[in-house]
């Protein structure tokens, strides 16, 4: 049971630590997890002060030291050695070029749902936004559909939100089959496509926001007009050539958000879900 798992929370000394670190706070207190802090930088008064915040309400902290160039190895190496049931940062600032990001090869590389910390509101009685591929007919992409719009489900109610979603869809001129050469007859099918899948899984949500455009235009921009305080989104963690040239969608996504998003791999709801409930 993830109830048992352990949180890993990066925090680098260089930006501002507070709201990665208020987001853990929530979630270990809440759960009793215990935490497991992995700080950047060699200030150990400020590591150390992070680790009395989250010791406040009885929750069990150990603390590592790192840098950024050994940072993605030492967290594989955490992950491979305990269970962890998500990592918890702040989005990194920095501009990445056409370099991948820290974020970026946490996304890719390591095995755990993440928890990119990003708005500062809350995200009780606020709104959690799914944004699923409702057109897909990939079997792994339809369960990363399920996986998101499960976990956001449950995030929706142990926070007293709204349960939103959102649906990319592809222009009538990029539509391979001749039936949707219709925005109209594109969105249509999506809605249709997502109000079955709501349906099989029993989910009813307050509004759905289905347009056209690149998923990493349309997801924000949803986001916005749907005033999201978190957007839980799904990887398939793409590698390689092909993703250092293109990237992954979540990754692509984060930049042009406002809020909070968690990232989710396919099959990840399964431990996910009991972790929040």
């Amino acid at each position: 049971m993830l109830l048992n798992k352990r949180l890993l929370l990066v925090l680098d000394q260089q930006d501002d630590i507070s709201l990665a670190l208020e987001r853990c706070h929530l979630i270990a207190s809440r759960l009793q997890s215990a935490v497991t802090i992995v700080w950047l930088g060699d200030d150990q008064v400020k590591a150390e002060q992070a680790m009395a915040e989250l010791m406040t309400d009885g929750v069990a902290v150990d603390l590592r030291y790192s840098t950024r160039h050994k940072l993605l190895k030492q967290l594989a190496g955490l992950l491979s050695q305990q269970s962890f049931g998500l990592l918890i940062k702040s989005c990194d600032p920095r501009e990445s070029g056409f370099m991948t990001s820290m974020d970026g090869h946490i996304l890719r590389d390591l095995p755990c749902p993440v928890l990119l910390v990003k708005g500062d509101q809350l995200w009780q009685d606020g709104v959690v936004m799914a944004a699923v591929n409702a057109l897909t007919h990939d079997p792994h992409q339809l369960q990363l559909n399920d996986d998101v719009l499960m976990v956001a489900a449950q995030i929706a109610v142990v926070t007293e939100s709204a349960l939103t979603t959102a649906v990319a869809c592809p222009s009538a001129m990029m539509g391979a089959d001749p039936v949707l050469q219709s925005e109209n007859l594109i969105q249509a099918k999506a809605q249709e496509a997502l109000a079955a899948q709501l349906s099989r899984l029993a989910l009813t949500v307050q509004a759905s926001a289905v347009g056209e455009g690149p998923v990493e235009y349309w997801i924000p921009e949803a986001a916005k007009q749907l005033k999201a305080r978190l957007v839980v989104i799904g990887t398939r963690a793409r590698g390689g050539l092909k993703g250092a040239l293109i990237g992954n969608t979540a990754e692509r996504i984060l930049s042009r958000l406002d809020c909070d998003i968690l990232v989710l791999r396919v099959g990840l709801s399964d431990e996910v879900v009991p972790l929040i409930k």
